[in-house]
């Protein structure tokens, strides 16, 4: 197939432009990517720093996503699965929290952890084996509360919420409140409970890279700046037109509102991701921990070199934390800050660590407060000749960003040969 002096133009090479990107090619219709940054993936990159690989924000790929089971080679990836389960600090040490069910070996220190009653624990059982049932789209179809409303009516006590749900759920959705939708909150349960979370081996930007592979080199052009959408074309930030038989907006939320003229996007949430590196121990644990006591900067540490050890040199290992939000001191004042709480946690041996960047990533994800659209039934066409998918009335996420260019390259399809509109019913079937 060669480039069509008329192409498709998709307007961001994140996830979400990709996947769109590759089932455009796979119908057999030329495109053009336009990508505003140096390289592809949107928000998910790796960058190398003195030998480390850092992935820009905690990120990690759920093995359970349909969507990613269906568009990518995970063997390819060839990820490495962090333990199930979680381990939390809570007064002073930490505890093992995991699912009996899917690891048994995990019960009795998930019973004695201090994270709430007994009563708790069963509740939780009860939901994760009530949102794993049923078509996952179904999800999406329930009734509708902030999380906290949700977890107070389903009986969970005070100490649950703030010692399990608000490290675990709102450092998922980056809401320290955890006011995203409850809707959001059985999703990310379900997904949690039925696969793994994994790193790809050579760190998450190994996902665009996968998608970006399959494509002409030639149909990819990044550096390269939108200003307007038009009927037919697309102008660029430097005055040049180019025609377009249909357009496909695949940026984040603010862009998008601004290229199609519509009205302002969700608020963004922020996240700042600190990396260390240290000697490598026997004791760094191939678990998310979470801080359960609510004090000090840190939500949630991770040793990614445990789990795929390209993430360091040979001998070292990563270390990286997350702070929920953008914190107003400077980056020297955070780092000591979130040093003298990792020296609090695992000893003075952390005064040896040592920094290896900062990243603030000030429109980390959109908030996911109630109402929340269906992201089983993307809103990807416009008007006519122009399509959007992402996060656009859908919701953040590698899943939904995948399925919403899948099916936003389908309703193009439909467009160009003259079929009405598709009518998405929200089943998440693959054909």
């Amino acid at each position: 197939m060669t480039p069509a002096e008329n192409p498709v133009i998709i307007v961001g090479g994140g996830i979400a432009g990709l996947a769109c990107a590759r089932r455009l090619y796979d119908h057999g219709i030329a495109l053009r990517i336009l990508e505003a940054g140096r390289s592809v993936g949107g928000r998910i990159k790796t960058d190398r720093h003195e030998g480390y690989l850092l992935d820009r924000g905690f990120q990690v790929l759920q093995t359970a996503y349909p969507e990613a089971r269906r568009v990518l080679d995970l063997s390819r990836l060839n990820l490495h699965c962090f333990a199930q389960g979680a381990m939390i600090r809570i007064g002073g040490r930490f505890s093992t929290v995991a699912d009996p069910l899917r690891c048994p070996k995990a019960l009795l220190d998930t019973l004695r952890a201090p994270i709430g009653s007994f009563g708790d624990r069963l509740r939780l059982l009860r939901l994760a084996h009530r949102v794993c049932r049923g078509p996952l789209e179904a999800l999406f179809r329930q009734p509708e509360s902030t999380a906290m409303t949700f977890l107070k009516a389903e009986g969970f006590s005070a100490a649950m919420i703030d010692r399990f749900f608000v490290p675990f759920f709102g450092g998922v959705c980056l809401d320290p409140k955890i006011r995203a939708s409850s809707r959001v909150l059985r999703y990310v349960l379900r997904m949690f409970a039925s696969g793994d979370a994994a790193l790809p081996a050579m760190g998450m930007e190994a996902i665009p890279r996968q998608l970006v592979a399959g494509l002409p080199s030639e149909w990819v052009q990044t550096g390269t700046r939108v200003r307007r959408i038009g009927d037919e074309n697309v102008v660029l930030e430097d005055g040049r037109s180019l025609p377009a038989r249909a357009v496909v907006v695949a940026t984040e939320g603010h862009e998008a509102a601004r290229l199609l003229g519509s009205a302002s996007a969700r608020a963004s949430v922020a996240e700042t991701c600190l990396y260390f590196g240290c000697d490598q121990a026997p004791w760094h644990p191939p678990y998310l921990m979470l801080n359960g006591d609510g004090r000090g900067p840190i939500n949630n540490i991770a040793f990614p070199s445990r789990i795929s050890p390209a993430y360091a040199p040979a001998g070292k290992s990563l270390v990286s934390v997350v702070v929920l939000g953008n914190p107003e001191e400077d980056d020297g004042v955070l780092v000591q800050r979130v040093q003298n709480q990792l020296a609090d946690w695992f000893g003075p041996e952390v005064h040896r660590w040592w920094h290896l960047k900062t990243y603030r990533i000030y429109h980390a994800l959109p908030d996911q407060s109630p109402p929340t659209a269906n992201p089983a039934c993307p809103v990807n066409r416009i008007r006519s000749g122009v399509f959007v998918c992402g996060e656009h009335d859908s919701l953040p996420g590698i899943q939904w960003a995948l399925l919403s260019g899948r099916r936003a390259a389908d309703a193009l399809k439909a467009h160009l040969h003259g079929y009405p509109p598709i009518e998405v019913t929200g089943s998440l079937h693959v054909d």
